[in-house]
């Protein structure tokens, strides 16, 4: 077994428990915006969570395919995942750190 093979074989698991986790927490802000149970701030928090956990199970996907493609690919991938990584932080992106929720990105998703 090769060390590329070892190391899919640990970021599929991680991302099949990380999606398992992702998915639950998109069920609880569906839930939750429906009867609206969380204070505004927490669910913006929650939201921006959820923002991040999609983030993470794409990015983990996307890695397990860049692995297998060799290094070109690999530093692309790498390069898109690290903009994205980057943009979280600028004011706005999140739902948490939005000014209204139609200036969030999740919410226009949501519903």
């Amino acid at each position: 077994m090769k060390m590329g093979e070892k190391l899919e074989k640990v970021v599929d698991i991680i991302g099949e428990i990380l999606a398992f986790l992702t998915v639950a927490l998109m069920v609880f802000v569906f839930v939750n915006r429906y009867f609206g149970f969380l204070p505004a701030d927490t669910a913006k928090i929650i939201e921006s969570v959820l923002v991040v956990a999609v983030l993470l199970v794409v990015a983990l996907a996307g890695l397990e395919f860049a692995l297998k493609r060799g290094l070109i690919v690999f530093i692309l991938y790498a390069a898109l995942v690290a903009a994205a990584v980057i943009f979280l932080f600028f004011p706005g992106v999140l739902p948490a750190t939005a000014k209204s929720a139609s200036d969030a990105l999740l919410p226009a998703l949501l519903g």
